[in-house]
């Protein structure tokens, strides 16, 4: 072998093998996925979780409180979001430093550990870790000194683990950390909590008191710490997307837009008594209803409806109230989503007849998408629970149903049972389940809705 062969070996192999490190590692290059390579591939990845806070999918419709304030922050780069849903915390820093998104969104508390692993936005909310117990009971918890040999079951990997070690040093005392299979995010373990699976769980306070709401037997008013800044994840080499990141969420921080966003997330108003209470137990159906009666008949003749689903509907969503605000934004009556209500020419201040007759319309609709269901009141069941949680949750439940050996052209005690596996991880994570958790009362909102209408019906 001569010797200018053997040196175009020596350097072959050199040049050979650190590529194949370099790709084992996956490690980024400088500024790979920074602003101008953003900007080149017209998209901005963020990784993130399924869950109120971070990105979910309600009545057909993306939404979530960081979910919105990117998009937001997409449009002003003039880019597209695209969304990676994480399952195993350990991923998102794994991800983020290979390439694979560009910025961290799940609720994250700036942490001194976390920046030695990436960089972090100027904050754009604040929250406090809180302690989830049910509100019932003799074992409520209001010292954290009370926590000594309690079960703490938190996500597996979960950052709340320091706070929990934390914790025991403050108390003296040992906690038992638990954790889950399957990587639950916080509003699984928050919703175990409230069935009576589990007693207790750690959750950031903004999280907890959007699952309040659905939740009511919770308790979170036990603080776990002091207030935290939430911020997103970026990689440090990343100075320039950082640096435009920050520009925009000063600006937006101090917009009617970030003002309106708190609102739709966490200051939505509760049900409150409207015009007449107790209005479920009413059984003469010659006192009216409601001031607006006389609009829901007009809508529903003509359609062929009757017009006391439509009112026991309205009566569910808002109490009659033509001014309700809701959960993600939903408005009025009818409490339409901000994405559906335009395409049925019903917006916040549209008068009550409009908002009326629009959400008889969309009942209409849907229940036209359930003509292959041949019993009129299952079928008016599957346009109920398609109404309050999107038709994809619903056909995400009937294929559930038919992997389960359930029957899924039957409500009642078929689909209806689906619903809780859309809230467990090991079933919303994988096939057939196309449209992610859902975590609503879909199938108590079915129930409420039509035994109500069925006592109206028939005590006329």
């Amino acid at each position: 072998m001569n010797k200018a062969f053997f040196t175009f070996i020596v350097v072959f192999l050199f040049f050979a093998c650190h590529e194949t490190v370099k790709k084992q590692a996956k490690l980024p290059v400088q500024g790979i996925n920074d602003l101008e390579a953003i900007l080149k591939k017209d998209t901005l990845t963020v990784l993130t979780e399924n869950g109120a806070i971070s990105f979910y999918e309600y009545k057909d419709k993306y939404l979530g409180f960081e979910y919105e304030i990117l998009d937001s922050f997409a449009r002003h780069l003039g880019v597209h979001l695209k969304v990676v849903d994480i399952a195993n915390p350990d991923d998102f820093v794994l991800y983020l430093n290979e390439g694979l998104g560009d910025i961290i969104a799940c609720n994250k508390p700036i942490h001194m550990e976390d920046k030695k692993m990436h960089a972090f936005s100027i904050p754009y909310n604040h929250s406090f870790e809180v302690l989830v117990q049910r509100s019932t009971g003799d074992s409520i918890i209001r010292d954290i000194s009370q926590l000594k040999n309690k079960d703490l079951y938190i996500r597996k990997k979960s950052a709340f683990v320091k706070r929990i070690l934390h914790l025991e040093d403050e108390i003296g005392e040992s906690i038992n950390i638990k954790s889950v299979e399957g990587y639950p995010v916080t509003e699984d373990l928050i919703e175990m909590v409230s069935r009576g699976e589990i007693d207790y769980t750690i959750s950031m306070e903004n999280t907890a008191r959007i699952e309040q709401a659905c939740h009511p037997n919770i308790d979170i008013s036990t603080l776990l710490s002091v207030r935290q800044n939430i911020a997103f994840g970026l990689r440090k080499s990343d100075i320039d997307l950082k640096e435009r990141l920050d520009y925009f969420l000063d600006e937006f921080l101090e917009s009617e837009g970030y003002e309106l966003l708190q609102k739709k997330y966490f200051d939505y108003i509760q049900e409150t008594n409207f015009f007449i209470d107790e209005l479920d137990s009413v059984t003469n159906l010659n006192i009216q209803l409601s001031k607006y009666d006389e609009l829901f008949k007009a809508s529903a003749l003509k359609r062929n409806w009757d017009w006391r689903f439509l009112a026991s509907i309205a009566y569910q969503e808002s109490r009659y109230d033509p001014n309700a605000r809701g959960f993600g934004g939903a408005y009025g009556m009818m409490q339409f989503m901000p994405n559906t209500g335009p395409s049925f020419n019903v917006y916040p201040d549209s008068p009550p007849a409009v908002q009326i007759d629009a959400g008889m319309r969309y009942i209409d609709q849907l229940y036209g998408q359930w003509n292959h269901i041949d019993s009129k009141e299952q079928r008016l069941k599957f346009t109920l629970a398609s109404y309050n949680a999107g038709k994809g949750h619903i056909d995400d439940a009937v294929r559930l149903a038919e992997k389960f050996g359930y029957n899924p052209l039957v409500w009642d005690e078929n689909v209806e049972l689906m619903i809780k596996n859309l809230s467990i991880p090991e079933h919303y994570r994988n096939s057939p389940v196309k449209y992610g958790a859902y975590r609503g009362p879909a199938r108590k909102y079915v129930k409420s809705i039509y035994s109500r209408y069925m006592a109206w019906k028939l005590n006329e």
